[in-house]
């Protein structure tokens, strides 16, 4: 029998699916739904439903052409009176298509009157008639959970009177969003600066653990102390009530694996993410191919800027803390995103909001959330900070630690290499025309990628010979060629701008 706490559980996994697919079928009534799924599975502990993802007891039929498995069941054919008998049972990959695959079965002709009543006792009674269940007392059965677990509480959503898990109405679709980026998003933010030299952080760890431990990937509680990237992904997860999209783990493998079942798993590390999505790292990556190395770390996505290059990254157990990580689309030590299937995806642009320290501004500037030239100037103003002291922080950021050549033979081309700096983001174009040797005609930087707002590695004198073999990526419709050199006994491989290089 079902614990209180794995009743909860269970029921906030599968009612926002119901919901969302009693919504897409036109029904008016969603707590008999959830209540038939309740009784049916067991709170989801019935082999049928843990194993095989079938929640409503749903027997093949002769129109099932998916797989199957035979079981035996319980069937009350006279009134008071139970036969065994065995059966061919539907089976389905995972909750929500077993959830999907309920309104599907109940698209059969018998049902059709079942989609217009709107309280749980008219549904019950009508797809009782219908012959869902040989059971004389089907309907008080499912009824008396209906009750127990206030399960009317979710026709709220099928009418817009309530929307206790996001707040936000979708006007276009007249009732709610249930599962939404941007409470992932704000959730993820509103974490910063918890850490663990004060403590604060243990509110993430106990947020994980307010499962039942029989609900905890592997049975395993989360203990103060161990590594907690993936505890702060999870406890997001948890704390909106995201388990039937969200999956969760406090083990970054496991957490791939965990997504690979939920068919949520983005193995492409050059995927363009978006808020509301995980990204995975594995900081032992060759550089060579798409990563499929162990990971090491894991955040949450919370902000993407294509044009600038760039994605914020909120991070637990990042230094010890929530801390936000700015890196660059496509880069490498990506091993892979989770992306979770949302049923509302919009964001809302970042508030360019005042109080921050210089150097918080500095990376939403290099990140692209305040724009550029005049509009930057303009809102950075207006927020209450000084222009110049922000973009002397973004240039400090960007180009203060490039190294410079030491003497005039530093970029003689014969010297020896004694180490190697290559760019960590990668050439995604190619053009054998572009291939060659080329001269530097100013002082120019080397950077991680094409772009002024990417971090320079070193800046090249004027007169330098590089050698490009024809690849090179695009920032602001100007190709920045991806080129090696050497200088000072150390050969670098990044990206310059091709409006400074000309071919010797």
């Amino acid at each position: 029998m079902a614990t209180q706490a794995e009743c909860e559980v269970f029921i906030n996994q599968i009612a926002p699916l119901c919901v969302k697919y009693a919504e897409a079928y036109g029904y008016k009534n969603v707590s008999g739904a959830i209540g038939m799924a309740c009784l049916e599975s067991g709170y989801g502990l019935s082999r049928l439903a843990a194993e095989f993802h079938n929640y409503f007891g749903m027997k093949c039929g002769t129109k099932w052409t998916g797989a199957s498995v035979n079981m035996r069941t319980m069937e009350e054919y006279t009134p008071g009176t139970l036969t065994p008998i065995s059966d061919n049972f539907r089976v389905y990959d995972d909750m929500e298509s077993g959830v999907r695959g309920y309104y599907e079965f109940l698209e059969l002709a018998r049902y059709r009157n079942v989609r217009e009543q709107d309280t749980p006792e008219a549904y019950l009674s009508e797809i009782k008639t219908a012959g869902y269940a040989t059971s004389s007392t089907y309907v008080q059965d499912v009824l008396a959970v209906v009750a127990a677990h206030n399960l009317t509480e979710w026709d709220k959503y099928m009418t817009g009177q309530e929307n206790a898990a996001t707040g936000q109405q979708d006007a276009q679709k007249g009732g709610y969003n249930m599962y939404s980026r941007q409470k992932v998003v704000d959730y993820a933010n509103s974490q910063v600066g918890k850490k663990e030299s004060d403590g604060s952080y243990k509110s993430i760890i106990d947020t994980y653990n307010t499962l039942p431990t029989d609900q905890l990937p592997r049975k395993t509680r989360m203990q103060y102390g161990w590594a907690w990237c993936a505890c702060f992904w999870s406890a997001i997860a948890v704390a909106l009530k995201y388990l039937a999209i969200m999956p969760i783990e406090i083990s970054c493998y496991y957490l791939i694996e965990a997504a690979k079942k939920l068919k949520v798993w983005q193995e492409n590390d050059a995927y363009i993410p978006a808020p509301g999505d995980a990204v995975l790292y594995d900081w032992d990556d060759s550089g060579q191919g798409d990563n499929t190395g162990n990971p090491d770390h894991v955040g949450a996505v919370t902000y993407v800027n294509t044009a600038s290059g760039y994605m914020v990254v909120t991070e637990g157990n990042y230094g010890n803390a929530v801390k936000k990580r700015t890196i660059s689309l496509n880069g490498r030590y990506i091993r892979g995103f989770i992306t979770p299937k949302y049923d509302d995806s919009a964001i809302a642009e970042p508030d360019k909001t005042g109080g921050k320290s210089i150097s918080e501004v500095a990376h939403e500037v290099i990140a692209g959330q305040w724009g550029n030239g005049a509009a930057r100037k303009r809102d950075l103003t207006a927020a209450g900070y000084d222009y110049d002291a922000v973009q002397s922080e973004v240039n400090r950021i960007l180009n203060g630690s490039a190294e410079t050549a030491k003497n005039e033979n530093s970029t003689d081309q014969a010297q020896p290499t004694a180490r190697k700096v290559t760019a960590t983001c990668y050439a995604h174009k190619f053009d054998g025309g572009v291939a060659g040797t080329y001269i530097t005609t100013a002082n120019l930087y080397c950077r991680n990628d094409a772009g002024t707002n990417k971090k320079a590695l070193c800046l090249i004198p004027e007169g330098t010979k590089v050698q490009c073999y024809g690849y090179y990526n695009v920032s602001g419709g100007v190709k920045w060629l991806y080129i090696q050199f050497v200088m000072d006994g150390t050969q670098y491989t990044g990206f310059s701008s091709a409006a400074y290089l000309k071919k010797a």
